[in-house]
């Protein structure tokens, strides 16, 4: 049997079909364009638009694991047209789900967001009991997804279960998207472009690098009848103006930070429980940010073709980066 991974492209995909390659007999990679895909040998490639394919009992024969990473939106482009956001992503994985329930013992694994389905914390770390508002179209249809898959394991059994991902990061996240933080940052530093820094850079998120997170998705896909949902992230917060500071101990110099609006859809906190993913899959996060970051960083100088070594900052200066930062937070 094999394993679909819809979503291929993307950071995640990527990293769990070239864990999986080894490991699994048949890969199928789908999204809805195929050409950075082609490069990773041994994975079978799909053109999937989910918001207009409907073949999906031809492309489910044979697979025994779904991997639902596919999502077409970001939480600002989900802001500007939310019901597009609902017919590309929410309409599509019913189909989906039409065409799985008749698959005997089919495993789907959802990969939602731990950051936006929850809203704005009534206390941290927030745990899988915690009230879900979301205040971001993106949450919402998130949410909507994993009540879809809730409804269908309890009416037609289908082995669903959905993983509430906090703030994944890695070099290889989309520069276009506007989305991941480290990544962007690390990018603007090695390039000497200013970051740029929404509101006071004191929102706080649970930044989980994208090996745990492939860890964690092969550990449920591996898994079977383990109910969700499952949070997946580090258990520890930074603010924006945090991995600020350790970008600049890591690229030994101070960064030129440029500040823009604050957006409304933003919660001011985020940080994820996790005792339940290791208690029920055997999961937990081994990256800290500190390492994860270095990671980053040596990636993206490989991409640019810079030196991977720096100098290294003195202790000093650490502690001058360290204290005009909380001078900053202070204004």
């Amino acid at each position: 049997m094999g394993v679909l991974v819809l979503g291929g492209n993307g950071l995640i995909g990527r990293t769990l079909c070239a864990q999986l390659v080894g490991s699994r007999a048949d890969v199928i990679s789908a999204g809805r364009s195929v050409e950075d895909g082609r490069r990773l040998g041994g994975v079978l490639f799909r053109r999937v638009d989910m918001a207009t394919f409907t073949d999906w009992a031809h492309l489910l024969t044979d697979v025994d694991t779904v991997y639902h990473l596919a999502w077409s939106t970001i939480p600002s482009s989900a802001a500007i047209d939310p019901a597009q956001d609902i017919v590309e992503n929410v309409v599509g994985t019913v189909r989906m789900l039409e065409a799985a329930r008749r698959i005997p013992h089919i495993r789907i694994v959802f990969a939602s967001s731990g950051g936006a389905v929850y809203g704005p914390p009534d206390y941290l770390p927030i745990d899988e009991r915690h009230p879900v508002r979301p205040i971001s179209a993106y949450g919402v249809s998130k949410l909507m997804v994993e009540h879809y898959i809730q409804k269908y394991r309890r009416l037609y059994g289908i082995d669903g279960v959905c993983l509430r991902i906090s703030n994944c990061y890695g070099a290889g996240q989309s520069e276009k998207k506007g989305l991941g933080a480290i990544a962007l940052f690390a990018r603007a530093a090695l390039k000497g472009e200013p970051i740029k820094l929404f509101g006071d850079g004191q929102n706080v998120r649970d930044y989980v690098h994208v090996d745990d997170v492939v860890a964690a998705l092969i550990a449920t896909g591996n898994a079977r009848r383990v109910p969700g949902p499952l949070n997946i992230g580090s258990g520890v917060g930074h603010s924006l103006l945090e991995v600020v500071t350790k970008l600049e101990v890591a690229v030994g110099r101070r960064l030129e930070v440029e500040r823009v609006a604050a957006r409304g859809f933003d919660v001011p906190a985020s940080i994820l429980y996790t005792h339940r993913a290791h208690k029920r899959i055997g999961w937990k996060a081994t990256i800290d940010i500190d390492h994860g970051i270095a990671m980053v960083l040596d990636e993206l100088r490989a991409e640019l073709g810079l030196e991977c070594e720096l100098p290294s900052m003195s202790t000093a200066t650490i502690r001058s980066i360290s204290t005009a930062r909380k001078a900053i937070r202070g204004l």
